[in-house]
């Protein structure tokens, strides 16, 4: 009797055994990856190479060109002169300025980004991306306007928030900030171009930056010459 239930829990072993190696069990599919622009990392050692010219042999802006214009991509952007240089802080920020606080409130950002022609996602999924780093007090949506433009013969989506912003990696929102933002759609790659930071120097600081998109021209244009 002792030798038949022996036989018995090996043969149930082995049975065991035999269905974990059965290849035809069912298989948990993937999620589909989101079709957006490449989340913002941390910058690697050396960060961006700026005041140089980047792989395409487009210009980039350093902290000793001339304040009063940001090149990349391309294209020339007058902007005010007190928009410091800064270190881009994070990947795929190709040129990055300090935008001075207004009236207490601390400074902004304003983040230059290129993307060559397919990459980045569609324009649309990036807008709305932008749109739901944002929530308003309570639940309620955030306060979002949208629009478009043409500048030079490109197209440029606009999008202005204000809000709590929550972007990738925060630990929390940070309640009274806003962003400004764009994405022209220059001949073979997209830029986007973003003024982010508390509400207020934000907000003083649209007349400035919608100026700024406007003045957009190639390189070695007449209005772009320094």
């Amino acid at each position: 009797m002792r030798i038949n239930v022996l036989n018995t829990a090996a043969s149930g072993a082995l049975l065991l055994v035999a269905g974990c190696g059965d290849s035809s069990s069912p298989r948990v599919p993937e999620p589909p990856q989101a079709p957006v622009a490449a989340a913002e990392e941390k910058a690697p050692t050396g960060g961006n190479a700026s005041g140089t010219v980047d792989s395409n042999g487009w210009q980039v802006s350093g902290p000793n060109d001339d304040a009063k214009f940001a090149r990349c991509a391309g294209l020339t952007f007058e902007k005010p002169a007190q928009w410091a240089w800064q270190q881009p802080s994070m990947r795929f920020r190709t040129l990055q300025y300090s935008v001075p606080g207004f009236d207490g409130s601390g400074d902004a950002e304003l983040i230059f980004s290129v993307f060559g022609a397919g990459d980045g996602g569609p324009v649309d999924a990036n807008i709305d991306r932008w749109v739901g780093q944002f929530s308003g007090q309570d639940g309620a949506p955030p306060r979002v306007e949208r629009s478009q433009m043409t500048v030079q013969g490109m197209s440029v989506s606009y999008v202005e928030l204000e809000g709590s912003y929550a972007g990738m990696g925060a630990a929390a929102p940070r309640a009274g900030w806003a962003q400004l933002g764009a994405i022209m759609q220059a001949p073979g790659r997209n830029v986007f171009i973003r003024l982010l930071g508390p509400d207020v120097t934000v907000l003083e600081n649209k007349d400035a930056f919608d100026a700024m998109l406007q003045s957009a021209r190639p390189d070695g244009s007449a209005s772009g010459d320094s």
